[in-house]
């Protein structure tokens, strides 16, 4: 009897030591599953820890609403070339920064690429190395610096863009017609987008075409007739303004430049006829491709035309 209760005691032991153990081998494979999940999910929500190169977004806080389009584009691609995108642009108008103060941003960043924003062609800021000696490429978008040390340019062709503009007015005159330039005279930028307007305009003898710096005090306008065209985003709202102020819909046709959302509104109220302007996302995909063309080739498309969208009464031809 006793040998049988000594038996029992150990097949009971034994089961318990059993139970024991495979309780222990669940709860230490449940732990190190459970530690790995996090650790996988951690490395998808911090992509800085995955990702291989850095590439930075920046500009003047005025062209914002442009560089957050570039920064959806570069970014949306990142994936694809095990990068990381960030942007960077100063806070307000009030703390405004040079370009070169943040181009010098971005390289104690140690960014492996920057895609800059240039407001003027007159901007020729000096890239600081990284702190591990190589050299940071640049791609820029917005105005065209010959001097600046870019590897590719991301932008309009003036001219090109010139007779694009023109054919839009041909479209819109049926008879003689008067077309009133908008711009600065002494914008160097835009001397050649003029030249190739006014160029174009004058294969139509109906069509008379002249610059202004700004629109005069006293205009006198002929119904049906009257072209203003606007080559900048600010003298595009301004005019608009002031024409809608000052004469019926009926009495003109305004053509600007411009994305902005006050643009929009604008052409939606029929203050602006046409408007034209660039897509950033697209901008900001192609910038990333020949930054990266650059760095796994050693060299990159000097110049890319971007593609000019016109928008019409909500209507994007």
């Amino acid at each position: 009897m006793e040998k049988k209760t000594i038996r029992l005691i150990k097949w009971v032991l034994l089961i318990f030591s059993f139970i024991a153990l495979l309780t222990f081998l669940v709860l230490f494979y449940s732990s190190f599953f459970y530690s790995r999940t996090r650790l996988r999910s951690g490395n998808e929500n911090n992509p800085a820890d995955t990702c291989l190169y850095h590439i930075m977004v920046t500009g003047t806080y005025e062209n914002q609403s442009f560089l957050s389009g570039l920064y959806a584009g570069a970014d949306a691609l990142s994936k694809s070339y095990n990068a990381m995108v960030d942007l960077h642009v100063p806070d307000s108008q009030a703390g405004t920064t040079s370009l070169q103060e943040l181009l010098d941003y971005c390289s104690f960043m140690n960014a492996d690429g920057i895609i800059a924003y240039i407001d003027s062609p007159d901007d020729t800021p000096e890239l600081l190395q990284r702190t591990d000696a190589p050299v940071i490429p640049l791609v820029t978008t917005g105005q065209f610096s010959a001097n600046l040390p870019q590897v590719s340019y991301v932008g309009i062709n003036n001219w090109e863009l010139g007779k694009k503009i023109a054919d839009e007015v041909h479209s819109l005159i049926t008879g003689d017609a008067y077309v009133y330039i908008i711009s600065d005279l002494n914008a160097t930028n835009s001397a050649n987008l003029i030249s190739s307007l006014q160029l174009a305009l004058q294969e139509n003898r109906d069509i008379q075409s002249e610059v202004l710096e700004a629109l005069p005090d006293i205009l006198e306008l002929e119904e049906n007739k009257n072209i203003f065209i606007c080559l900048t985003e600010d003298d595009t709202i301004m005019t608009a303004q002031q024409l809608s102020e000052q004469f019926p819909a009926t009495d003109y046709k305004l053509l600007g430049f411009g994305g902005n959302e006050v643009c929009q509104l604008y052409l939606q109220k029929g203050y602006i006829t046409e408007l034209f302007s660039l897509d950033p996302e697209k901008i900001g995909e192609t910038a990333l491709r020949e930054l990266f063309e650059y760095r796994n080739k050693g060299y990159a498309n000097s110049y890319i035309t971007a593609d000019v969208r016109i928008e019409k009464t909500g209507a994007i031809k």
